[in-house]
């Protein structure tokens, strides 16, 4: 059957929807690769809200405490899985998902706070405990 005459009697197949990242990556590097991949572009885009700047990977790596090895390691597995891309910033670049990756950031940003704010209290208090009088007993 010509184009035309399905045009004419309405059987025009639907149009295919476009492919989601998940799907480009496990075409062309398989599951795993692509698992590591979603991982490594995930871990990139926090970084990169956080310092506020594309990242490198030790940068990466540094920020999320990793071996720099393994940042290596998922760095290639995402090149695999994404030949066309430089980085994932076009994964991460609708408003959604920057919103969603600028939270992560800002949870993280405050934990580092927060562990900054135990440490200088741990070692105010116990500079402290030194300027009491001490016991005579002792």
């Amino acid at each position: 059957m010509y184009a035309y005459q399905r045009l004419r009697e309405g059987t025009v197949p639907k149009q295919k929807r476009p492919m989601t990242w998940l799907e480009v990556a496990v075409r062309n590097g398989g599951m795993r690769a692509a698992t590591t991949a979603m991982s490594w572009a995930y871990c990139w885009a926090v970084t990169r809200e956080a310092i506020g700047h594309e990242p490198s990977v030790d940068e990466v790596a540094d920020w999320w405490n990793m071996a720099r090895r393994t940042a290596f390691r998922e760095q290639a597995a995402f090149r695999k899985s994404f030949p066309t891309l430089d980085s994932p910033a076009a994964i991460y670049s609708t408003p959604e998902s920057r919103e969603a990756v600028a939270r992560h950031a800002a949870a993280g940003d405050r934990l580092e706070r927060w562990i900054a704010d135990r440490r200088n209290r741990k070692e105010s208090d116990s500079v402290n405990a030194f300027t009491f009088p001490a016991d005579p007993a002792h």
